[in-house]
């Protein structure tokens, strides 16, 4: 049987493209075209992989080693949705396209038909559709409801806030609703300039209505805001 190989990396190259697109979606993610590219070349590798016929779900196995290298601790929530999405959509190209077939994950292209041509237009038109209206505008407001030491203020949803401490999110909280002793000082680099901030560990704060525990925060002594979040947290469905 004849497989058109470079159809089946750009049909599943899209596949990977509009998961990644309807996991930030779900998540609130706003990704940039620069990392949605990165994401799927990492995970598109894997068509390699159906030349290493080892056992059924091998290349599920990649997927997961490579979400916990680009996602580390909420691998747990980009993980299971990625893998869901990815098959359903998958499974519906496979039902829509008659010259195809699924092995090891991936769908593969026995023949070329006009019907073959449509569809993928389509599914490229979508993929434009969905990163223009969706992943790149915000979806909710950028301010949430967080209480601190029953203290209560507003917080701004910082979608450049990439600050990590250990692998964990920090977010950043005026210094007049912190208790708490320092444990560290963490450079940030702000407007053509870096920072040294005082960080400390928040045992619970509550934010949009969810109670978190053992969070960083970071102590700003001087901001417009009186806290700064970070998109990461609740897996971004902040």
């Amino acid at each position: 049987m004849e497989v058109y190989i470079e159809w089946t990396y750009m049909i599943n190259a899209f596949i990977i493209l509009w998961t990644i697109e309807i996991l930030c979606f779900l998540l609130n993610q706003i990704i940039s075209i620069k990392k949605l590219m990165f994401y799927m070349l990492a995970y598109n590798i894997s068509i390699i992989l159906l030349y290493v016929d080892m056992f059924i779900g091998f290349i599920l196995i990649y997927d997961l080693v490579i979400s916990v290298l680009l996602f580390r601790k909420l691998t747990y929530i980009y993980y299971p949705l990625y893998v869901f999405i990815y098959v359903s959509i998958t499974s519906f190209m496979q039902l829509m396209i008659k010259d195809s077939f699924i092995f090891q994950g991936v769908l593969l292209l026995s023949g070329l038909s006009l019907s073959t041509y449509l569809f993928m237009s389509i599914v490229v038109v979508l993929f434009i559709y969905f990163y223009l209206y969706y992943c790149k505008n915000k979806i909710h407001g950028n301010y949430v409801e967080v209480s601190l030491h029953d203290k209560h203020c507003l917080g701004f949803i910082d979608n450049g806030n990439h600050v990590t401490y250990k692998g964990s999110p920090v977010i950043f909280m005026n210094k007049a609703y912190i208790h708490e002793e320092y444990i560290d000082d963490i450079e940030i680099e702000v407007v053509n300039d870096k920072q040294m901030i005082h960080l400390v560990m928040v045992k619970d704060i509550s934010i949009n209505h969810y109670v978190l525990h053992d969070i960083y925060v970071g102590v700003l002594h001087d901001c417009e805001y009186d806290c700064i979040l970070n998109n990461q947290l609740l897996g971004g469905l902040l």
